[in-house]
């Protein structure tokens, strides 16, 4: 493919020089799309949280202004795009990519099909850079084999960053559920109700436990039953341990028992698994640190050990010889 490309560059420079002017333009207008899309994603959720305030008269009705012509002309084009993109794929992989986008918290900034979106242009767009690179660079055989894997792979770089994402908010919720249940343990037994009990802590609790404890109050103030409440919390974060004192809160309210024993026993037990997994993760150290060591540092002491005496017995076979 490279050598094609030079030998066309070298027969037709001016039709070559098109060539790289439209993959350029073309480049320059995926970057500028993916930009646009994000803006959109955005200025929905703002606009469907300003619909609904509006419905329920809880903001004043603002002044009627002129849409932009990014609004009227730009923004329809990329909402189509993005429609048909989500439309191409099939139904598993949507309803799987808005529940991963909903683990990491971002469902609300970034649309579904706005993200599988980005994802098609990060391989476009890996495409054309090797274009170009084969185009005016002298390409060895190895990055070229190396450029060509990157741009099938580069669909699914945002999956990377979106995985990364959910394990790091699933362990910030575990590690900060212990003391938001001590919290909701001690508010409780002062003579608390359990909701303003909770609404408590969702306002003490900093990031993704109190935010998801605020939007679970939300349902509740909406219409949602605690039960319904409480499973979608669990449906938006997938953390064993919060599952775990979800079942207990659930069964507690339909057997009667008291809230504040519940809530007790179960931080007890919240805190006995996180030492536990504390613990197992000390046992597997040594044999994760088996690997390096045999295949880093023994080979780097051999050398260093053996190296010199070597040395010097091939020194003495060359002069016996």
């Amino acid at each position: 493919m490279m050598s094609a490309l030079m030998s066309l560059y070298s027969r037709y420079p001016m039709y070559a020089i098109y060539v790289v002017t439209g993959l350029v333009f073309i480049a320059i207008f995926l970057i500028v799309l993916s930009i646009g899309l994000l803006v959109i994603s955005r200025k929905n959720s703002e606009d469907n949280v300003i619909s609904r305030l509006s419905y329920y008269s809880m903001r004043e009705e603002e002044a009627v202004r002129t849409p932009s012509f990014f609004e009227r002309v730009i923004m329809p084009v990329f909402r189509r795009i993005a429609n048909a993109t989500r439309k191409i794929n099939p139904k598993g992989v949507t309803e799987t990519t808005r529940h991963k986008l909903e683990l990491a918290g971002i469902l609300e900034r970034i649309e579904v099909n706005v993200y599988l979106m980005i994802k098609f242009i990060f391989a476009v767009i890996f495409l054309i850079i090797f274009i170009l690179l084969s185009i005016f660079l002298d390409l060895s055989l190895i990055i070229s084999l190396v450029l060509l894997a990157l741009i099938p792979l580069s669909y699914f770089f945002p999956d990377i960053y979106l995985n990364n994402k959910v394990n790091s908010r699933q362990e910030e919720i575990r590690r900060m559920l212990p003391n938001a249940l001590d919290m909701l343990t001690i508010t409780v037994e002062a003579g608390m109700g359990f909701d303003i009990a909770l609404s408590k802590v969702a306002d003490n609790v900093k990031g993704p436990l109190g935010e998801e404890f605020n939007k679970m109050l939300n349902e509740m103030n909406v219409g949602y039953s605690k039960r319904e409440a409480f499973r979608n919390l669990v449906k938006r974060t997938s953390v064993s341990d919060l599952d775990t004192f979800v079942a207990a809160i659930i069964q507690a309210d339909i057997l009667g028992i008291s809230i504040g024993k519940i809530l007790r026993v179960q931080a007890s037990e919240i805190r006995n698994r996180r030492s536990v997994k504390a613990e197992e993760a000390g046992i597997k150290a040594p044999v994760k640190l088996v690997f390096p060591l045999v295949f880093l540092l023994l080979p780097a002491l051999l050398i260093m050990i053996l190296g010199p005496g070597l040395i010097t017995i091939y020194e003495s076979f060359m002069k016996l010889f």
